[in-house]
């Protein structure tokens, strides 16, 4: 296949590919009952940054019915249960060239066996799909019409979306569902993460109350403000950041500052995401140049969970 974005397929995106790639392989080896999250976000993360590349964004493990957004916080003592279905989403970043995606696993279960299945034969089928002159609208419906054939719902206000250099959510989505709202046209050299949610609820999440996972979204600030401002800004250039990250900055005072930023506006919280119906959620997720002829995925994230 002959990539017509070649500029982000070579160097430093397709680095970014193989980071992720790698990571996702390493957690799925080290990944048990009763493992701290923190340890599992801790040591994928640090994988990453052995390979090279940067975190985009931190390790997201997703329990149960979090659809998303759950990460570890400083000192967490959150164990992965047995019998559950996890969510393991991993960003890497090479000057600002991103790669997203996730893998789902369930641990000491058999039991979320078509919720798993769903979301990987949806995401499948969108890959095969997209090309140039495809409507991202289409491209949802055809990850519905995946997931609906196994009797589940897509999340409905959950969506894929393009990644630019330093802007993991640049603007144009590809939803779960034929959203007539989503009429952009692909084209070539585009980079565009999809991600099916399935779930075995109403379809829907909402905000929970935990919020652990910022990104810099003001410039002023004063004292710890102005420190907070310039640390951020230097290590992650506008991508989102977990408190873990600026421990050895703040200390014990990390947690006070960043829920100040918060509430100051010099930081937005990302609050996790949990089904309204306290369904169960599944998610495979997979970046993908398009090019003249279809889309080449940069982790292949079909391969690595089957």
């Amino acid at each position: 296949m002959q990539v017509a974005a070649g500029k982000y397929m070579e160097g430093k995106l397709r680095e970014a590919g193989r980071a992720v790639r790698d990571a996702l392989r390493y957690a799925l080896d080290i990944i048990h009952v009763d493992m701290p999250v923190l340890e599992l976000c801790e040591r994928v993360e640090s994988r990453i940054r052995s390979s090279g590349a940067q975190p985009a964004f931190p390790v997201n493990v997703s329990i149960g019915t979090e659809a998303a957004h759950y990460t570890a916080k400083p000192n967490d003592d959150k164990l992965i249960p047995r019998g559950s279905i996890v969510k393991v989403d991993v960003g890497a970043h090479v000057d600002g060239f991103i790669a997203d995606a996730a893998v789902t696993v369930q641990l000491g279960t058999g039991m979320y066996d078509v919720l798993l299945r769903a979301a990987l034969n949806a995401l499948r089928a969108a890959l095969e799909y997209m090309r140039p002159g495809v409507r991202a609208r289409d491209v949802g419906a055809v990850i519905e019409r995946a997931i609906k054939g196994h009797g589940l719902r897509p999340v409905y206000n959950l969506t894929g979306h393009r990644i630019e250099r330093y802007n993991l959510h640049a603007g144009d989505t590809i939803p779960n569902y034929p959203d007539r709202a989503a009429s952009t046209l692909l084209s070539a050299g585009q980079v565009y993460a999809v991600e099916p949610f399935v779930t075995n609820g109403s379809g829907y999440v909402r905000d929970g109350r935990d919020v652990t996972i910022y990104r810099l979204v003001g410039r002023k600030g004063k004292g710890e403000l102005r420190a907070l401002v310039d640390v951020a800004q230097k290590r992650f250039d506008g991508l989102p950041f977990s408190p873990r990250w600026l421990l050895d900055v703040f200390g014990d005072r990390t947690g006070e500052v960043v829920e100040e930023g918060r509430r100051k506006g010099v930081l937005y919280g990302y609050p996790v995401l949990e089904e309204v119906s306290g369904g169960y959620v599944a998610q495979f997720e997979d970046t993908v140049v398009i090019v003249d002829d279809g889309a080449v995925p940069l982790v292949d994230t079909v391969t690595i969970a089957t």
